[in-house]
């Protein structure tokens, strides 16, 4: 039985972050698949959904067994619909875990079945998050050691 997991947020935009946490899931899992959120809540992204695809696919396309998905329902849901039950999700930080701690604990008491798998980013990649690359694009700052090179033009 293939081994499937879903990396699911905003990617607002797609870091280096995101990048090497979908590298390393991809050493654990049969497939990775990228979900991108389509409407982020109460965020407020920058990039439109569509935006938010192409620069994902833009930072993978070199990357086999991994699919990039633009997702509309509860997490959950879109993870029942698709018979899947793993989430991977990274941590950069103590404040990440205690927010993933309390999403995993929602997420349960809506899907029993869901288990998480937990990555601790790398030192190199631990001070990167979507908030800082926007930050620094706004006062046109240099991101490029903050995303993929390939994606660099969509998100400039």
């Amino acid at each position: 039985m293939e081994k499937i997991a879903v990396f699911a947020g905003t990617f607002d935009p797609f870091t280096l972050g995101h990048f090497e946490i979908v590298e390393r899931a991809r050493k654990v899992f049969d497939k990775v698949i990228v979900a991108i959120a389509d409407d982020a809540g109460s965020k407020k992204c920058k990039f439109n959904a569509k935006n938010r695809l192409k620069i994902a696919k833009k930072s993978l396309e070199n990357m086999d067994r991994v699919d990039i998905v633009i997702f509309k329902e509860l997490l959950v849901d879109f993870m029942k619909e698709n018979n899947i039950t793993t989430l991977v999700r990274g941590l950069r930080n103590t404040i990440d875990f205690e927010y993933e701690k309390t999403l995993f604990n929602a997420y349960k008491s809506q899907y029993d079945e869901i288990e998480s798998y937990y990555l601790i980013c790398s030192s190199e990649y631990s001070h990167i998050s979507s908030s800082l690359v926007r930050e620094v694009l706004a006062f046109d700052g240099d991101i490029e050691k903050y995303v993929c090179a390939s994606a660099l033009p969509l998100i400039k």
